[in-house]
């Protein structure tokens, strides 16, 4: 070897021996500046865990553990972190964290000391600081035994600091010492540096979520097959999210979309799903994105869950809830899941509310129909029956049961023209599908008045139409005009009033129809069901006269049909005013 090579190959030697004895000095210094810091720090700080800990010491003696815990959370010493934990290792205060995430301090070897009687001070790396930090665990004794321990921690900054400034200067000593290597290999690092400091940037976006990035890739080098890999995984990684993001959209539309309420419990009884048809069957608060068991107002379901929990079975049942003073009719029904060893359980609720009342309702209606049905059918019966037996042969008792017939047949025709009617509207009403045509409202009116007027004559009644607004609304002429024909059906056939008035009134949003008698009128009690099916006031005098018990029935839910109302008011010998209420 020359001797120009072996000066050098001596140079960067020499250089990094240098380096070398001066960061093993540097350390040194720090070292002895470290022992002789900390030696003070904590003589500092043991003296203020005394002080404070005379001041929050009556506080607990007197049982005001919330005040001391006030007091340490407003700890004025911004360098200092104050502490307080019970005796059995639990922290009730922090002025750096929330005393609710932090673990349980009873195994913390300070803790341990102070809880024994011993204050102390000592100094180790915090891994929720993640620092190094000076600890001293001061016991506050009530009664002659520690039932508190106050600790307060110092961040060692200006240690730190040091430790940091001597690392810096032994990796300067240590650069100077590999100077002239680093200069020869400079060239390559170079080519090869930049595009992974690009590739490095590129990898960061991506951890953030930004899987749009488009990754640089070197034509020819050594980063090339990296690039092109990290590029691959993100494309890959992009279709995987991509797919289960969809996945999951689709979920949710699915979810949101059925009319069934769809819940996953944890065994707390914290629902972790939950879709919209939940919370509108439950009453949960649209922007609340949690649902407790408990809270569900149903006792059933809890015992449900329970059981499905405890047994692992499926559960199939009929309940109740209580929501808002409503009592709803539910099914559920669901099973346990298990997955990595959690359990879930899944619930499905259908709503029977309504399904039930229209059971209900049903089986009412055909009780009415077939009772009002048995009555004509019993008179027609009789008649034949009177008949066939020699009525034909005597001319009066012919003719009288021969009106039995008649009246009977035509009442019968009657009812049946009338649910038949009812049950036109009903199903209008469920399937949507009506008649929306524009028409003049005050023409439907008279047409009504027109129709009874014969009618009118017979009874000896007057109509009036004392008002009657131009008007026009969407809807079926037909429909409306009846519901008139049955108002003032109704006046004349048990009012006995001399006149009727029949009115048309309109407003900015709504037209009223209204038909006034003047005859007996009705009592308050019958007022709030007289629109029902069958309800009759007086159910005898109904029959005598023929009525079906449905027309004003009928009138209610042609209003409904059209988006308004009927309405009455009414008083014992003060005459009675239906109203129609439909929105223009």
């Amino acid at each position: 070897m020359k001797s120009r090579d072996k000066v050098l190959f001596a140079f960067p030697l020499l250089l990094g021996l240098l380096a070398v004895i001066s960061a093993g000095t540097l350390f040194f210094s720090a070292g002895k500046f470290e022992d002789s810091y900390v030696t003070s720090e904590k003589r500092n700080v043991m003296l203020e865990a005394e002080t404070v800990a005379d001041v929050i010491r009556p506080m607990l003696v007197a049982g005001k553990v919330d005040e001391a815990a006030a007091y340490c959370m407003r700890f004025p010493e911004k360098s200092l972190r104050a502490t307080l934990v019970r005796a059995d290792g639990v922290v009730i205060a922090d002025s750096d964290a929330d005393e609710r995430e932090l673990d349980n301090h009873a195994t913390r070897e300070e803790i341990k000391r102070a809880l024994a009687g011993t204050p102390n001070v000592s100094s180790r790396f915090s891994a929720t600081k993640n620092m190094r930090m000076i600890y001293c665990a001061m016991p506050i004794e009530i009664g002659g035994r520690p039932e508190f321990v106050l600790r307060l921690a110092i961040q060692n900054r200006e240690v730190d600091a040091m430790i940091a400034g001597a690392k810096r200067n032994t990796v300067l000593a240590l650069a100077l010492g590999v100077f002239f290597s680093l200069a020869i290999a400079l060239y390559i690092m170079r080519r090869v540096r930049i595009p992974l400091e690009q590739l490095q940037e590129s990898a960061q976006r991506i951890s953030r979520g930004d899987l749009n990035e488009r990754i640089s890739i070197p034509e020819k080098g050594l980063v090339r097959e990296l690039a092109v890999t990290v590029s691959r995984m993100k494309e890959l990684l992009k279709s995987q999210l991509d797919r289960i993001t969809a996945e999951r959209n689709g979920r949710e539309r699915l979810f949101a979309a059925l009319s069934e309420a769809v819940l996953l419990f944890s065994e707390s009884g914290e629902a972790v799903y939950f879709n919209s048809a939940a919370r509108r069957i439950f009453g949960i608060d649209p922007s609340a994105s949690k649902f407790d068991l408990s809270r569900c107002g149903s006792p059933e379901l809890i015992s449900l869950a329970d059981g499905a929990f405890r047994e692992g079975r499926a559960i199939e049942a009929e309940i109740t809830l209580e929501n808002d003073g409503a009592t709803r009719t539910l099914l559920a029904k669901g099973g346990v899941l298990s997955h990595d060893g959690a359990r879930r359980l899944l619930l499905t609720i259908t709503d029977l509310t309504n399904l039930r009342r229209l059971e209900s309702f049903r089986s009412d209606f055909v009780a009415n129909v077939s009772h009002e049905i048995k009555t004509p059918l019993t008179g027609i019966l009789g008649a034949v029956d009177a008949l066939e037996s020699g009525a034909l042969d005597d001319p009066a008792l012919r003719e009288k049961f021969l009106g039995i017939l008649s009246k009977q047949a035509k009442r019968l025709n009657a009812l049946v023209q009338d649910v038949l009617s009812l049950a036109a509207i009903e199903q209008q009403q469920v399937s949507g599908e009506k008649e929306m045509l524009p028409f003049r409202l005050d023409a439907a009116v008279e047409n009504a008045v027109n129709f009874c007027q014969s009618r009118a004559e017979a009874a000896g009644t007057t109509l009036k139409i004392t008002a009657n607004d131009p008007a026009e609304i969407k809807g079926d002429s037909r429909l409306i005009e009846q519901a008139v024909i049955n108002l003032i059906g109704n006046a004349l056939k048990y009012s006995g009033s001399p006149t009727v008035e029949i009115s048309l009134r309109k407003t900015d949003d709504a037209a009223e129809i209204a038909v006034r008698d003047f005859g007996v009128g009705i009592a308050p009690e019958h007022c709030a069901r007289i629109f029902e099916r069958f309800y009759s006031a007086d159910k005898a005098h109904s029959r005598e006269l023929g009525g079906t018990g449905l027309g004003l029935a009928i009138v209610k839910h042609i209003a409904r049909l059209f988006g308004g109302n009927a309405s009455v008011e009414s008083a014992p010998g003060k005459g009675s005013i239906f109203r129609i209420t439909l929105p223009l």
